[in-house]
């Protein structure tokens, strides 16, 4: 085994030594994923202390434990001396800036480290551009935080670094509060940056002219192929400056402009686009406006698409007929993967639709249905169906409040022994 994901299993400190002891003698494993368990100072510490005697481990992931910064940095220090990690991931690890300007020091002398999450940390502005000052070779860099900010002047900073750096292709920035001065500078250095293929610059408190000002580069921006710019102040002017730009841009595939202030109308000026232009693989609408007229024009477009396998549609009120119209498209398309319908006051009718589409639908892997309406009877149809599709691996209806034992049964019984599956019913996967 060369790859080990434990995400998630509440294996706590014990748990941790177990692993730290194996590590010891293992030659084989490279990758080891043990965020969210539950893992305080006494297992991180003793994960650094089994690298010691590791030659073989290059990616590690501790993120979303209970680790101190110094916990944290006894695996920084250690990897320091060791240098094999190409990819480490620290997020919500207590890091503060005495420990951020560690880290600094680490990413600067290191030559293999490509990957590195320290998201979600105390990091000040100062503490995040040591960072990113010296990232050569880093291609991967998550500096978005929760609860304070990096702020315009830093954004400035960092696209005078995008600008100059030849190697980073990733960047996450998301909740830093970069706002119109700090978008419009980003936006600029992707007018000439040669290498940036995906940016997160979500939940920035950026309005109509920092989305004009994104629109604007990605009409000159040759390699940039996924943008997320979710959950900030664009309205209507800045979702059809985007709009107007994707004709002549080939290359983004992924785009996300949810949770902004967008009206149907705008929202469907870029599915219109996308009609034509054909390149999107994943598109997120969330909390758009867009309404059951609006999801049969995006029913339209998910029928013709040859490209999309992922559409979210949270928050967007379909109903019933919406999702009907839905259900129709996934009849006839063969490459939509997933599908968020998450609070769109879906109910049974809606759900009896989509069920009828999962019948022939021999593509869609994961079926996002949370906080509908959804009761037994609607549940009772895509159990149905569920007996006839071998395809989907995931689904989730949590939160319908009118969904009983009966519903819950016929789902479960479904889909049991079917290695793989999970189904979210209440709250735990089963």
């Amino acid at each position: 085994m060369e790859s080990l994901n434990l995400y998630g299993n509440n294996i706590r400190d014990e748990g941790a030594a177990a692993i730290a002891e194996a590590l010891r003698g293992n030659a084989v494993l490279t990758a080891l994923n043990v965020g969210f368990n539950s893992i305080g100072p006494t297992g991180a510490t003793a994960i650094a202390e089994a690298l010691r005697g590791n030659a073989v481990l290059v990616s590690l992931d501790v993120s979303y434990n209970r680790l101190t910064e110094e916990a944290a940095l006894s695996i920084v220090r250690v990897e320091r001396q060791r240098k094999k990690l190409t990819s480490l991931g620290l997020a919500r690890c207590s890091i503060g800036p005495t420990g951020a300007a560690e880290i600094a020091e680490y990413v600067s002398g290191s030559a293999v480290l490509v990957s590195l999450d320290v998201s979600y940390n105390r990091l000040t502005e100062e503490a995040a551009l040591s960072i990113l000052r010296g990232t050569d070779p880093v291609t991967f860099l998550d500096l978005s935080r929760k609860g304070s900010s990096l702020g315009p002047a830093s954004a400035i900073v960092i696209a005078s670094l995008i600008a100059g750096n030849a190697v980073l292709k990733t960047l996450h920035i998301g909740d830093s509060k970069i706002d119109d001065e700090g978008a419009a500078a980003i936006a600029e250095a992707l007018c000439g940056n040669k290498v940036l293929t995906t940016l997160d610059i979500s939940d920035n408190r950026i309005g109509p002219e920092g989305g004009k000002a994104i629109a604007e580069a990605l009409r000159g921006n040759g390699v940039l192929t996924e943008l997320s710019l979710a959950r900030n102040g664009i309205d209507d002017a800045g979702a059809v400056a985007l709009a107007s730009a994707l004709p002549v841009n080939a290359v983004l595939t992924s785009l996300d402009v949810g949770h902004n202030r967008l009206t149907e109308e705008a929202a469907l000026s870029i599915v219109r686009v996308e009609r034509q232009r054909n390149k999107l693989t994943s598109l997120s609408l969330g909390a758009c406006g867009i309404g059951p007229t609006g999801a049969a024009e995006l029913a339209e477009y998910v029928s013709g698409s040859g490209v999309l396998t992922s559409i979210d549609l949270t928050l967007c009120g379909i109903g019933d007929e919406g999702a009907k119209a839905i259900g129709g498209a996934l009849a006839v398309n063969g490459v939509l993967t997933n599908l968020v319908l998450m609070s769109n006051n879906i109910g049974d009718e809606g759900a009896a639709a989509l069920a009828s589409a999962l019948r022939v639908n021999g593509v869609l892997k994961t079926l996002d249905l949370y906080f509908n309406n959804i009761g037994d009877e609607g549940a009772m149809a895509i159990g149905e169906a569920l007996r006839g599709n071998a395809v989907l691996t995931f689904l989730d209806l949590r939160l319908n409040s009118k969904l009983g034992d009966e519903g819950k049964k016929a789902i479960r019984d479904a889909v049991s022994g079917r290695e793989g599956f999970k189904i979210h019913l209440g709250w735990t996967f089963v």
